[in-house]
């Protein structure tokens, strides 16, 4: 069953790229095979201008996590720092794939 653009979940639970089809989880843990990246905010784009230091005590970051078989973007949240992540998937109530 397709998740998203980038993400399925396989009749067995696995979750998997759409691109490459390499494992990148389960359906509780969904991303957890998956590379992660974090670096400073201002690197998110040209629209990023500003450093978040001027509004924001807190250091703000860029997280971006990507496949590790196509290095397809699967996330991205710009955060600050101390702060888990606020994406927990958890698909295990997503019905599987219909063969």
């Amino acid at each position: 069953m397709n998740v998203d653009q980038n993400l399925a979940v396989t009749d067995a639970g696995t979750v998997v790229c759409r691109s490459c089809e390499q494992t990148l989880g389960t359906r509780q843990e969904p991303l957890s095979e998956a590379i992660s990246r974090e670096q400073p905010s201002t690197e998110a784009g040209p629209g990023i201008r500003a450093d978040p230091s001027q509004f924001s005590d807190p250091e703000i970051v860029l997280r971006q996590k990507f496949c590790p078989g196509c290095l397809t973007l699967l996330s991205t949240e710009i955060v600050p720092k101390e702060e888990p992540s606020y994406r927990r998937w958890n698909l295990a109530e997503v019905p599987a794939a219909d063969g």
